[in-house]
Formats: structure tokens, sequence, C-alpha cells
């Protein structure tokens, strides 16, 4: 999961940021981790297997119950306690990271600022960017102004 937010993590650690790049990394972070919690389980199991039999690692039967307590027989597979309560809960903590400090307005309003940016000759205006501010900044334009 690291590997699907590195270059994210990167882009926002540089001194001189490039709004437009990181808004750009930030939604392909975000589409790949959705892509990897819709269908990346199966071959995150597959390598995980793999790892186990290299090192002689022990590795449950997925199907098997999954104990919780000693004292209350399991409900649910060991494959239903990894997929929901380890992969999905994960992924979904990181997902909710990421919108919470990229929320829709945050990244309008970056947008709209890097659409602003005078290097390379305004190389990332974006008319609809502009636009953004100008809804969420009512005020500082008249009524006839478009």
């Amino acid at each position: 999961m690291l590997l699907l937010t590195n270059e994210l993590n990167k882009a926002l650690q540089k001194k001189d940021q490039d709004i437009v790049n990181a808004m750009r990394l930030f939604i392909l972070s975000n589409k790949r981790l959705q892509t990897m919690r819709e269908s990346g389980l199966e071959s995150l199991m597959d390598e995980v297997s793999s790892f186990c039999g290299k090192h002689h690692i022990l590795v449950p039967e997925m199907t098997e119950d999954y104990p919780r307590s000693k004292r209350k027989k399991a409900e649910i597979s060991y494959l239903h306690h990894f997929r929901v309560e380890l992969f999905y809960a994960v992924i979904d903590l990181q997902l909710q990271e990421l919108n919470n400090h990229f929320n829709v307005v945050t990244s309008d309003l970056l947008v709209g600022m890097a659409s602003l940016n005078l290097v390379d000759s305004f190389a990332n205006f974006s008319k609809s960017g502009i636009m953004k501010l100008a809804e969420y900044y009512k005020s500082e334009f008249g009524d006839n102004e478009h």
C-alpha cells in the first residue's frame, strides 16, 4: 500500500511544490487504493503465501474458522477476518486520511491558485480552476463580472 502512495508522498515533501502535479498524484493514489481494495486481495494473498512458503511459515487454511476467543465459537473464516478486519480496514483508513487532507474544497482551491501561477507563462492555467475560485469567493466578484 505504501508503494501506491509513494509518489504523492515524495511530491508533497519537495520544497518547490507543484500543486497541480500533487493533485494529480492525489487522484491517482486514491484510484490505486480503491482498485486495490476492489481487486487486490487475491494477488496480495498469493504473494504472502509464496513468502511464507519460502520461509517455512505456517499459513492457516483460509476457509477455517478464525478463533476470536477461547470461550466463544468463531463465526467467521480466516479469509473474512483478513479481508474485512485487516485489508479493507487499512485501505479505508488510508483513503480516509488522504481525503481528510485533500477534501473537495481544498483541492479546488489549490488547483485554482495553481492556475494563477506565472511560471512557464501560466502553464497550469485552467479556466475551470479559476471559475471554482470565483464560486468560493463570490463576495470578491461583482454580480456582472464574468
